[in-house]
């Protein structure tokens, strides 16, 4: 089974949500640590399982029946624990549903839900995901999108921010992670990435691989494959151009470690894709 790849993958033009709903047995690998941001809001509901979601702003410990949710831009990240975990993931145009930005808060937060609201909270899921399935028009689709996020509001209103880990600076890595975005088929060396950040290299080092979870030349061929995901599935740039874009020197390797990543090549995982 292919691992779920939808923080790679940005919102088709048009459309105003996605909603993912992933299930990994107790035997199952724990999925790797991605620290990130994108232009996207996050919404995580959790079902089974346990670990810790790490933000700018602190991190916070979660478990069944809670929610969890990163605004657009925020830096975050996932440590699960060992076990069976199941979760919904809902992504959506946080501008579209809260131009206003009086549903949202402005930073990542955490909030455990009594029965009442989390009855709610998976009520209104469901129907967003039907929704997006069906064919209901884009401005019905915001339409279900905001009565989720006003049916959330309460419990978002009192949730907490995280306990802060001034040890954890994951806004210092900004600079060099904008730049990854912007470029991805660019290599950043580690001096020039600890410019960038305004360290030195060997801090600079120390520092992302205790943030992260892996090395910083490990994060960005990571990047890299999440983009070439990403492009497969959002668009018609054959296979071969997609890797020369993104800084593979040749067909080959770049097959050889999307396999190693996704755990299939790039012809299956976009005819998995388009079946989808």
């Amino acid at each position: 089974m292919l691992p779920a790849l939808s923080e790679a993958i940005a919102l088709p033009p048009g459309t105003a949500a996605r909603v993912v709903h992933v299930t990994q047995p107790a035997d199952s690998p724990v999925p790797d640590r991605f620290a990130h941001f994108h232009g996207v809001a996050e919404l995580v509901l959790i079902h089974q399982g346990s670990g810790t979601f790490i933000t700018e702003t602190g991190e916070h410990r979660f478990g069944p029946r809670m929610l969890l949710f990163a605004p657009i831009m925020a830096i975050h990240d996932f440590a699960f624990d060992p076990g069976a975990r199941n979760w919904t993931l809902v992504q959506f145009d946080a501008l579209a549903a809260d131009p206003d930005q009086r549903l949202l808060p402005r930073q990542a937060v955490s909030a455990a839900l009594n029965s009442e609201s989390l009855c709610r909270a998976r009520t209104m899921v469901d129907w967003l995901s039907d929704g997006i399935g069906s064919t209901l028009a884009p401005a019905e689709v915001e339409i279900l999108l905001k009565a989720l996020l006003l049916a959330i509001k309460p419990a978002m209103a009192s949730g907490t921010a995280g306990t802060e880990k001034p040890d954890y600076p994951l806004s210092r890595f900004r600079p060099v992670l904008q730049q990854l975005m912007e470029h991805p088929g660019q290599h950043i060396g580690l001096a020039d990435a600890a410019t960038m950040c305004a360290v030195s290299a060997p801090y600079f080092s120390r520092l992302f691989k205790q943030s992260f979870g892996i090395g910083f030349s490990a994060y960005q061929n990571q990047f890299r494959l999440q983009q070439a995901a990403r492009l497969l599935a959002t668009s018609d740039a054959p296979t071969s151009q997609i890797a020369y874009r993104l800084g593979f020197q040749s067909h080959a390797y770049f097959s050889q470690r999307f396999r190693e990543m996704f755990g299939a090549s790039p012809s299956q995982f976009l005819k998995t894709m388009r079946h989808r």
